[in-house]
C-alpha cells in the first residue's frame, strides 16, 4: 500500500489538472487545476457504479477511471487511462468505447445528468503509448456517432518534476480547450502524494492514505480545541481529492481508521465527526500506520474483526471470580459438625453452657 502503480499515477495526473491540489509550498510547478479553473471542468462521483451493475456482464462494461463534467458546455467526459497497450488491451479498448457509446449507457448518464447533452471519451496514457493508441483508432476506425474520442499523452521532463500533457488524436467539442491543446498542451506538476480519486481503491488503501494525512496534520501544527473536531466537510475542504468518495464511504474509512489506530481519537458516527485525541502518541500512530501499509486487504479485514470482537487482543486481564468461603472453617470441626439443620455450622451452645458452669480450676485442670 501507499505506492502508486502506473495506472493510478495516470489517473492522479488527470485529477491534478482538474483539482487545485497544492502538495507542498516548494513544488516546482503548481498543479493549479488548469482545466478546472480555466475551462470549467469538475470531477464527479462515479455514483453510477451501482446503477450499471446489471450491465457489467456485457463485454467491455466497466466503471470509468474518472468522470468529468462541464456544465457550461453541457459535456460529460469519460476518462480511460492506459498504462499498457498490448493486443489484448486493443480489444479491451474497442469494447469499452463500444460500451460507452451504447444506448444503454446513454440512458444511464442522461438520467443522472439531465442537463448534459454531449459525451466525450478521453483516452490518457504515456506519450509513447498514446501515439500507438491514436494509430490504432485511425487504423481500425474505432469511432462512434454517439461519442467524441480524444487521445491525450503525458511525458515527464526535468527529472520528472514536470508533466507535459499533449493531444495525439481527435478534436475536443470544447473549442477553447481544443485550442489550448493544439497550441502544445499544458504543463503541470505530477502528483506528489497518493491521491484519493481512484474509484477502484480498496478500503484498506483509502484508510491508510487518510491516516497519513491526519497524521501529517497533527504532527505539523498546533491543534486548537476547534481543530480537534474534524467533520466530513472539514476533511473535504482540506483534501479536495476526496470528492470522489461518498459520505458513506468516507465515514466508513474514518471508522475503520479509529478502530485500527485508536490513538487518533474517537469517531462519532451519529454526528459524522472525528474527535482527535488531546495528546496523541505520534510514535504509536506512525508504527500502526506502517503496519497497515504492510497488510493485505484480507489481513485488514481480519484485524478489524479482531478489534471489533476483542478476539486476539492482548493486554486485557479479566478479574478472577470471587472465591466461595465457608464460615465453618473458622470453627473446630467437631463443634461445627454437630449442627445439621442450619445453613452454616455454629458451635453447640448447650455444650459451651455446661463447660462454663464448671468451677474455674476444673475447666483448666488446676
Amino acid at each position: 500500500m501507499g505506492k502508486m502503480p502506473p495506472h493510478e499515477f495516470l489517473i492522479n495526473i488527470v485529477g491534478s489538472t482538474v483539482l487545485n491540489i497544492v502538495h507542498y509550498p516548494s513544488a516546482p510547478i503548481a498543479p493549479s487545476g488548469v482545466i478546472g479553473t480555466k475551462f470549467g471542468y469538475a470531477l464527479k462521483l462515479p455514483e453510477f457504479g451501482e446503477t450499471i451493475k446489471k450491465l457489467m456482464k456485457r463485454k467491455g462494461a466497466k466503471i470509468p477511471d474518472l468522470l468529468l463534467v462541464n456544465e457550461e458546455k453541457r459535456l460529460l467526459i469519460v476518462v480511460e487511462c492506459k498504462s499498457a497497450f498490448t493486443f489484448k488491451m486493443e480489444e479491451r479498448l474497442s469494447k469499452q468505447i463500444e460500451f460507452y457509446s451504447s444506448k444503454e449507457f446513454e440512458a444511464i448518464w442522461k438520467e443522472m445528468f439531465p442537463n448534459l447533452a454531449y459525451l466525450e471519451i478521453w483516452v490518457f496514457s504515456q506519450a509513447n503509448l498514446s501515439a500507438k493508441i491514436a494509430d490504432f483508432i485511425n487504423r481500425t476506425g474505432t469511432t462512434t456517432d454517439f461519442a467524441n474520442i480524444v487521445v491525450w499523452g503525458v511525458s515527464l521532463k526535468k527529472a520528472m518534476e514536470e508533466a507535459h500533457i499533449q493531444k495525439f488524436f481527435g478534436n475536443h467539442l470544447d473549442n477553447a480547450l481544443d485550442k489550448e491543446m493544439e497550441g502544445g498542451g499544458f504543463v503541470c506538476s505530477p502528483p506528489r502524494i497518493e491521491l484519493l480519486i481512484d474509484p477502484t481503491l480498496a478500503y484498506g488503501e483509502r484508510v491508510y492514505r487518510i491516516g497519513r494525512r491526519i497524521f501529517a496534520f497533527i504532527a505539523s501544527s498546533y491543534i486548537t480545541k476547534e481543530d480537534r473536531t474534524v467533520t466530513l466537510q472539514d476533511f473535504r475542504k482540506r483534501h479536495p481529492d476526496a470528492i470522489v468518495m461518498t459520505d458513506m464511504e468516507l465515514k466508513k474509512c474514518l471508522r475503520y481508521l479509529t478502530i485500527l489506530v485508536p490513538e487518533f481519537g474517537k469517531y462519532k458516527s451519529a454526528m459524522g465527526k472525528l474527535v482527535l485525541a488531546k495528546r496523541p502518541s505520534l510514535d504509536k500512530i506512525k508504527t500502526k500506520l506502517e503496519n497497515i501499509q504492510e497488510m493485505t486487504e484480507e489481513e485488514i479485514k481480519v484485524e478489524l474483526e479482531k478489534m471489533r470482537t476483542g478476539i486476539g487482543v492482548s493486554g486485557v486481564k479479566h478479574p478472577r471470580p470471587p472465591q466461595k468461603t465457608k464460615i465453618s472453617k473458622w470453627f473446630p470441626k467437631k463443634v461445627a459438625s454437630q449442627s445439621s439443620r442450619l445453613p452454616y455450622s455454629v458451635p453447640n451452645v448447650e455444650l459451651l453452657h455446661r463447660e462454663n458452669a464448671l468451677p474455674f480450676q476444673n475447666r483448666f485442670g488446676v
